[in-house]
Formats: structure tokens, C-alpha cells, sequence
């Protein structure tokens, strides 16, 4: 079929011509099965949503995903159908009870 025209380097290329992130993403996707081309659909499903939601929409939704932990291209569709590219990351929340020093509070080293 088509997938001799298809290379690591031909999606790598072609992501980055969307933008840094989308390539780095694809570059995760080939990367996470033992054989590249077990990804080309992946890859392909992925780079396919530009077109569908637009390449700098799709840029936003793969920082999102690379930030959050996602490693599936349904991950990146439904961030774009429910537009959360647009929204401010999650960010980690401190831990305002780690610090805490009282005469009542026994602390982690109590349970060891």
C-alpha cells in the first residue's frame, strides 16, 4: 500500500512543518512502539487534525498534551474538540501543609 512512501523522517518533516511540538509529539509516538511503522497510523491520525482544526490549534493541543502527560492521538482529539488547547495549563499545586511546624502535629517520621 502507501506505507512505502511513509517514513520516520517523512512525519518527522511533516510535523514540523506545523510546529515544534507536534513534532516532538510525533517523535514520541514513533518512538513509543518497538517497530516505527506500527505509529504511522497514529501519526498520521494526528497530523490530520491540522487540517480538521487547524495547524497552530493543534500545536497548542500537543503542548498541552506533552505538559499533561498524554500519549494518545484521542487525547489530543479531545482536547481540541473541547477546546481546553486554549486554556492555561494545570498547574502543580504546593503542598501548604508540608511546612507546618506545631507542638500537635507529629509529622511523616512518627509513622516510621
Amino acid at each position: 500500500q502507501k506505507h512505502g512512501q511513509w517514513s520516520p523522517e517523512r512525519f518527522e518533516k511533516w510535523a514540523a512543518d506545523i510546529g515544534q511540538l507536534t513534532e516532538q509529539y510525533v517523535v514520541m509516538l514513533l518512538q513509543a512502539k518497538k517497530h516505527p511503522e506500527q505509529s504511522y497510523r497514529a501519526c498520521l491520525g494526528l497530523l490530520s487534525l491540522a487540517k480538521k482544526y487547524s495547524p497552530s490549534r493543534l500545536e497548542l493541543a500537543c503542548k498541552r498534551a506533552l505538559a499533561t502527560g498524554i500519549h494518545r492521538v484521542s487525547g489530543i482529539r479531545s482536547i481540541l474538540d473541547k477546546g481546553l488547547e486554549s486554556k492555561p495549563l494545570p498547574s502543580t499545586q504546593p503542598d501548604l501543609l508540608a511546612d507546618i511546624e506545631h507542638s500537635n502535629i507529629r509529622g511523616h517520621n512518627y509513622y516510621h
